[in-house]
């Protein structure tokens, strides 16, 4: 507790203070003490502040900030002592028995419980921030700001992108928000499990290297680079935690989000226009994973949208797939690796149809719905041909996701020597057996014969079994088109009956 010598000063009026206080010790530490508390005295009338300490009791950080207000307040700020103290609930008692002790006279001013307005919480974070290490923009996000920030990485949470995008997929991001030469280069995070979220690379490539990185080494990030990572709350700083809880985010959520500005040495906390930008980036790539897979390089690829920020202006996004880096000239082919690893075992997968009118409804309905490639014959026939993979809940979505992956052409069914017919889902990203049923069951006659009345469109479902009684979710659904074979005939035989006189 700060002594009575300083009873003596600051007697000019000083008008609203509000006092705030919190536990750092996850974010600084004093040699030989376990907890450590920040005080913090915000002059209201201005927004500055006017005292900060830290100390290893609440009662002595809020003393030290509050005795810096009266007698050396920050900046252009006279001395002087407030009209009115300002606190939140929790603090009041300690407000109260603390002010005889630093403040001169009888009358003391009155303290009056509030909750502490937003931007009072947002300045307490800069200062936690700094004395983190974390360098602080010149331009900090406003509360409306933060708040929209954080309901469009809840929707990013929510919509699990990284089931369907893996970080070797560049995302090329424009936005009207800040012209950056090359636009920005967004990669989705956490398709291995590791570690999840969104960076946001400027000049619309990544940086040269990070193939390469390894673990011990600088990572090689651009100065201007953004970051939004999803962590488990007890890995994070608990000012970056509570912010986030603070501005709506569930508290029992199993990740929450950390949002950094990264350069060559060191990160720091955001500015406003680097949160608009992540709010923006996080509205263009869930918007573009609802769409489903897209081919790259098409003319529909780019998906294109805008939104309304904090401060009430509309800003626009456009984003889409980069291109694969060409390979080096020379021969070169592709190879489809065919796998068993897409259906777990025991999951049922079946034949069907659907009427086009069910087709519309379920495709709709789906998590992630692809329609049928630009270039396919239009609908024919009365009903669809239907491959159901029928996932169990907590599957449906990997299920899907492996499909989408696979970039599907559609299924085909091959012939064995031991009269089965082997189903094959085949894509621009692999391959993969799904099951074989006998070459002459009446299921596949009647699939075969389908096929060839809508000219080898059909459907590849990933959905619950409950769904055919129009109930349960629909994790995915792909609309394919698989040109009927156009190859030599499988018999001797030449129209008409007669065989064939060449030679054998």
């Amino acid at each position: 507790m700060t002594g009575k010598s300083v009873k003596t000063a600051g007697r000019n009026r000083g008008g609203t203070w509000l006092v705030l206080s919190r536990d750092i010790s996850d974010s600084v530490r004093i040699d030989g003490e376990p907890h450590v508390r920040a005080g913090m005295v915000l002059d209201m009338d201005t927004g500055l502040v006017r005292g900060v300490a830290a100390g290893t009791t609440e009662s002595d950080a809020i003393a030290q900030a509050f005795t810096m207000g009266l007698t050396k307040p920050a900046g252009s700020l006279p001395p002087g002592r407030p009209d009115e103290v300002l606190c939140a609930p929790e603090l009041e008692a300690q407000i109260i028995e603390i002010l005889p002790s630093i403040i001169a006279g009888d009358r003391l001013p009155p303290v009056r419980v509030i909750e502490p307005p937003a931007e009072a919480d947002d300045i307490f974070d800069s200062f936690v921030g700094h004395m983190s290490g974390r360098s602080q923009p010149t331009e900090p996000p406003s509360p409306s700001d933060w708040g929209l920030l954080y309901r469009r990485a809840f929707d990013f949470y929510e919509a699990t992108p990284w089931a369907r995008w893996h970080d070797g997929v560049v995302l090329s991001l424009e936005t009207s928000i800040e012209d950056t030469d090359g636009g920005w280069a967004a990669v989705v995070m956490g398709n291995a499990g590791i570690q999840h979220g969104l960076v946001l690379y400027p000049g619309g490539h990544v940086p040269a290297g990070l193939d390469d990185w390894e673990p011990g080494l600088p990572v090689p990030m651009p100065p201007g680079t953004l970051s939004l990572m999803l962590d488990h709350p007890s890995d994070l700083p608990s000012d970056l935690r509570n912010k986030a809880i603070r501005y709506g985010w569930p508290p029992d959520a199993e990740l929450v989000p950390a949002v950094l500005r990264l350069g060559r040495e060191f990160g720091g906390d955001p500015g406003a226009e680097d949160v608009q930008l992540l709010a923006a980036a996080l509205a263009a790539v869930t918007a573009h994973d609802t769409r489903g897979p897209v081919a790259v390089g098409s003319a529909h690829q780019v998906t294109s949208g805008e939104i309304v920020l904090g401060d009430g202006r509309t800003a626009t996004f456009s984003i889409a797939q980069t291109p694969p880096a060409p390979a080096p000239d020379g021969p070169r082919f592709r190879v489809h690796q065919a796998g068993f690893d897409l259906v777990p075992q025991g999951t049922p997968v079946v034949l069907g149809h659907l009427s086009w009118a069910s087709a519309r409804a379920l495709g709709g309905a789906a998590r992630i719905h692809r329609p049928f490639p630009r270039g396919a014959p239009p609908r024919a026939g009365t009903e669809v041909p239907l491959l159901a993979i029928l996932a169990k809940p907590k599957k449906g979505d990997s299920i899907a996701a492996g499909v989408a992956d696979l970039d599907p052409y559609g299924v085909t069914a091959v012939s064995t020597d031991d009269g089965q017919e082997v189903f094959v889902l085949a894509g621009g990203n692999g391959a993969q057996l799904l099951m074989e049923v006998p070459a002459d069951s009446p299921g596949m006659a009647d699939f075969r014969r389908r096929m060839r009345a809508t000219k080898g469109l059909h459907v590849v479902m990933v959905a619950d079994e409950a769904t055919s009684r129009g109930e349960g979710t629909v994790y995915g659904f792909f609309e394919c088109h698989q040109p009927l074979s156009k190859g030599p005939r499988q018999s001797n035989e030449r129209r008409g009956g007669k065989r064939s006189k060449r030679p054998r």
